[in-house]
């Protein structure tokens, strides 16, 4: 009989323990994706675009867009799971470019620093006034084309 209660209270704790981990990696995730700090429909950069607005820089059908990178970009995954588009609006000191990475082109007729590059799919960024932009489409018509338009499109729509 001990042997059972014991039994019975291990188990109990494992539970306990393991809801309280699950919690937390809920948390974690929240403050990864930027969910902790509100709604992706309250987030000014998801409401930039409408997904059927981005499909043509895609080429597929996407997704509602998601908080993703802490809470400074929006997200629209591919319907099929296996394309997206996304948006990051970070300060201006916090600019990654890959200028070292293959295929990486200048575009200086786009804000400062403007550069496009295939890197998982395409990506084109720009400093503009105290803000870095980027945006970066993986799917059928993701292209430095379109991720060049992709980028004209959201700094006209920045405020």
């Amino acid at each position: 009989m001990k042997q059972i209660v014991v039994v019975a209270v291990f188990a109990l704790l494992a539970s306990a323990c393991d809801s309280g981990a699950n919690k937390d990696a809920q948390k974690v995730a929240g403050v990864l994706t930027g969910d902790s700090k509100g709604a992706a429909s309250d987030n000014p950069i998801c409401k930039l675009f409408k997904p059927g607005e981005l499909e043509a820089y895609a080429g597929e059908a996407l997704n509602a867009g998601g908080n993703a990178g802490l809470g400074y970009a929006c997200q629209w995954t591919a319907k099929d799971g296996e394309g997206n588009v996304m948006v990051t609006i970070v300060g201006a000191d916090d600019a990654e470019i890959p200028s070292l990475a293959p295929g990486f082109r200048k575009l200086p007729d786009i804000g400062t620093r403007g550069f496009v590059v295939n890197d998982m799919g395409w990506a084109a960024g720009a400093v503009r006034g105290k803000d870095f932009v980027k945006v970066s489409i993986s799917g059928p018509k993701a292209s430095d084309a379109t991720a060049i338009a992709l980028l004209k499109e959201t700094l006209k729509r920045q405020p």
